[in-house]
């Protein structure tokens, strides 16, 4: 799939991470803006186990880019950034290009209540994010146009990308990404609604299931 024209809007940018210390990073849009971070800067390694870390340390970088360093598309009112992007090398005998995990946010966060350093880790490569890293590293002059780039997530699921073509936002100077990934149809289901139910469109309630 052809992406949004994508680039590397800042690079290098340091950020002071309130218990954290100072972290460098690109700044990158690819359809959304993505604050991209090595994660051998934070002492992360790039593993399901480390899961919970990797969500709490990305979100605080991420909300305090956010804060000391936001960014704004150059033809669109599009403030950022709205995610964070930790990358590592390729794992040993995958053939990728790399290894990335994707940090969501799941609510607000308020430093002065470090139960909500909390986020979501994507379970795919992302898109967007496939489409920034692909963009920086195309600016950086470690990627080609036309070269493929084998990026997979932290559960190793892998998207195929590449830079087709050059092309201007604005002023900007940016390059056309495209993006293929695979799906798999894991159910086929009725959904019944009864005349009676009082939460017919479901409920959300904060960390209770039943």
């Amino acid at each position: 799939m052809e992406a949004l024209p994508s680039f590397l809007g800042h690079k290098d940018v340091v950020v002071d991470v309130p218990g954290l210390g100072k972290v460098t990073m690109d700044l990158a849009f690819g359809g959304l803006w993505n604050a991209i971070v090595a994660a051998e800067k934070v002492d992360l390694k790039l593993e399901p186990e480390n899961g919970k870390k990797i969500a709490k340390l990305g979100e605080m970088i991420k909300v305090s880019c956010q804060e000391q360093h936001p960014v704004e598309h150059p033809t669109m009112s599009y403030p950022g950034p709205d995610i964070l992007v930790f990358t590592g090398p390729p794992r040993s005998g995958s053939g990728a290009s790399a290894t990335n995990t994707v940090v969501m946010s799941n609510g607000q966060l308020d430093w002065n209540r470090p139960d909500t350093f909390t986020a979501m880790l994507d379970r795919s490569p992302c898109g967007s994010g496939t489409a920034a890293v692909m963009a920086a590293r195309e600016a950086r002059g470690s990627l080609k146009l036309g070269e493929e780039f084998l990026h997979d997530s932290i559960l190793g699921t892998r998207f195929r990308g590449r830079l087709l073509r050059e092309t201007m936002v604005g002023g900007q100077r940016a390059v056309v990404p495209e993006v293929s990934g695979r799906a798999w149809v894991t159910s086929v289901s009725d959904q019944i609604v009864e005349a009676d139910d009082p939460l017919p469109l479901g409920f959300t309630v904060g960390d209770i299931w039943c």
